[in-house]
């Protein structure tokens, strides 16, 4: 059994930068007019970055029902005029949008969202462009952005959700941030895609703080310094070239507030992280990156990330990274010397389970202490103050069969994993 704390945002500590794909970008197309818009952002964004390019569109297979029980012998020939006709009618496409007609252009058959973020993991893309289509109502893109969260919810590369309106690199940009590693990771992936001299807007909306008594506008107070302070930190952390960046703190509903300032500030692309991966592969996604999707009047990069893409980085920059599988006989012995290690630092911690999907239990939570309870297969976490007058967060996780600890010789303990039957807990150290 847990409880839920609410915690204010601190200042992030120095942040070291984390390693972006590398990969081709991927205009995905399914050649109607729909997804004209990719192209033309996608050619502008190649030549910035100087990185290669492909089209990749993807067949859907008719489903053939066969009666009987003979075998029925089916020629793969049919299958091929209808790919000759789609590489046909993409460099079409391709002729049409941009100057350079010669990208490379694969054909694929399956499940669209399936087969494209196949695709982009296999050649680590740096980013999927698909086209938003011309809506002409709210309805209209919230049906038009399901096949976009799709791509979000199955893959982990950046997808960018190109508006008609976007032809060249974005210049008003706004990033959504809870201060979060995975807000920064989208701002720094968004940093590679922004024109040089681009007005970058980092967005954070806080509750609506109820400021009528001197406790509660102190508490609010308390809140915005913080936000201040972490704002700042993001700032030294992504100010390159010419780029202005603008740390701004609302308060109210997020996407409300998000969509507000957009149109407010007439910007061409909203960034936004979304959180989560597991068995079900994000079948929860944030409701902000949800509803920007949907809802933007702009151009949206959604920036897939989770724990695993904190722990992934830094397992591409730490030296002498070891993992070491705690051994159940000692477990209560090595959780009390990781908790004498690491009492005090803060820590995100995300829940991977197999039914649900990930989700996030809290970003900057201190650590008091992590237990095992040998009789009943617990492990116990504990976050907080560590005095009675404090707020405090415990998690149990029953049933655990195995608890990893990835540390390095520079920083010390970076993540713990801890498995059960179910799936299993993340403790990312910050």
């Amino acid at each position: 059994m847990s409880t839920s704390t609410y915690a204010t945002p601190d200042t992030l500590p120095a942040v070291e930068p984390t390693l972006l794909p590398d990969g081709p970008i991927i205009v995905a197309s399914d050649t109607t007019p729909e997804s004209d818009a990719a192209f033309p952002i996608a050619a502008a964004l190649a030549e910035h970055a100087q990185s290669e390019i492909l089209a990749l569109t993807v067949i859907e297979p008719m489903n053939i029902p066969v009666y009987g029980v003979d075998g029925m012998v089916v020629s793969l020939d049919a299958m091929a005029e209808p790919e000759a006709a789609r590489e046909e009618a993409i460099r079409a496409q391709l002729t049409r949008l941009t100057r350079s007609p010669a990208w490379p252009v694969v054909v694929r058959s399956g499940e669209p969202a399936r087969e494209i973020t196949s695709a982009a993991s296999a050649m680590r893309s740096r980013l999927i462009v698909v086209g938003r289509g011309r809506h002409t109502s709210s309805i209209d893109r919230m049906f038009g952005g399901e096949s976009v969260l799709q791509l979000v919810r199955l893959g982990d590369s950046p997808v960018l959700a190109a508006d008609h309106s976007l032809s060249s690199l974005p210049r008003r940009v706004v990033v959504a941030t809870d201060f979060s590693p995975f807000s920064l990771y989208a701002a720094q992936v968004a940093m590679t895609l922004v024109a040089p001299d681009a007005q970058v807007w980092l967005v954070h909306v806080a509750p609506a703080f109820d400021e009528s008594v001197p406790f509660l506008r102190d508490r609010a107070q308390l809140y915005r310094t913080q936000a201040d302070a972490a704002a700042a930190a993001f700032d030294a952390s992504l100010k390159k070239g010419n780029t202005t960046l603008e740390s701004v703190v609302l308060s109210g509903k997020v996407s409300d507030r998000l969509l507000a300032f957009i149109s407010e500030h007439r910007a061409d692309m909203i960034v936004t992280a979304s959180h989560g991966y597991g068995f079900l592969r994000r079948m929860l996604l944030g409701s902000v990156a949800t509803t920007m999707i949907r809802r933007a009047p702009c151009s949206v990069l959604v920036v897939p990330g989770s724990a695993r893409t904190v722990a992934e980085s830094r397992a591409r920059t730490a030296p002498n990274l070891q993992t070491r599988t705690l051994l159940a006989s000692v477990l209560d012995g090595e959780l009390a010397a990781f908790t004498r290690r690491n009492a005090g630092r803060l820590c995100h911690v995300e829940i991977d389970q197999d039914a649900l999907g990930a989700q996030v239990l809290g970003h900057d939570l201190p650590l008091v202490g992590a237990t095992f309870d040998q009789h009943r297969s617990e492990v116990a976490l504990m976050f907080g103050t560590s005095t009675l007058k404090g707020m405090h967060l415990t998690h149990t996780i029953g049933d655990v069969s195995e608890v990893d600890v990835r540390s390095d010789m520079r920083t010390g303990d970076q993540v713990m994993r801890i498995a059960h039957e179910r799936g299993q807990t993340l403790v990312i150290m910050t």
